[in-house]
């Protein structure tokens, strides 16, 4: 991440145009663990941001639930209209940016995801403890 560039708001008069490109809808669930996946990370702030003509726009910011989830987190998409046919798909993708934080971890930062009109994406992520020990 370019620590230079400042975060904009999604309320910035630029974004409506990524907002009218996007009039689908599409969800995200976010869920960390550690230790191989073995347990859940409660307390792990998630934040979701898409670059966009140069700037980053933090879209989503809270922690997860006991089950190290974030969900129902609804996201702009290209509608599902507009990746039925070859020439368009690949140009109907959406990514946005997922960083995960937590004391006593190594930060997860900027791990893609791609979200689709009508589709909820699962993002697993796990932590590794910043002592070293295994993931």
């Amino acid at each position: 991440m370019e620590e230079n560039r400042k975060i904009q708001t999604p309320y910035n008069p630029a974004f409506e145009d990524f907002i009218k490109e996007n009039s689908g809808r599409g969800s995200l669930k976010v869920q960390v663990s550690t230790a191989s996946e073995t347990f859940p990370v409660k307390g792990v702030t998630v934040e979701i941001v898409l670059d966009y003509k140069g700037d980053r726009y933090l879209l989503y910011k809270d922690v997860t639930d006991s089950s190290g989830i974030v969900d129902k987190i609804a996201l702009p998409a290209r509608p599902h209209g507009d990746s039925q046919t070859p020439e368009t798909a690949e140009s109907c993708e959406v990514e946005y940016l997922v960083s995960a934080f937590s004391p006593g971890f190594e930060a997860v930062t900027d791990s893609p995801v791609i979200i689709h009109d009508r589709t909820e994406t699962i993002l697993p992520i796990a932590l590794c403890p910043e002592n070293g020990a295994d993931c």
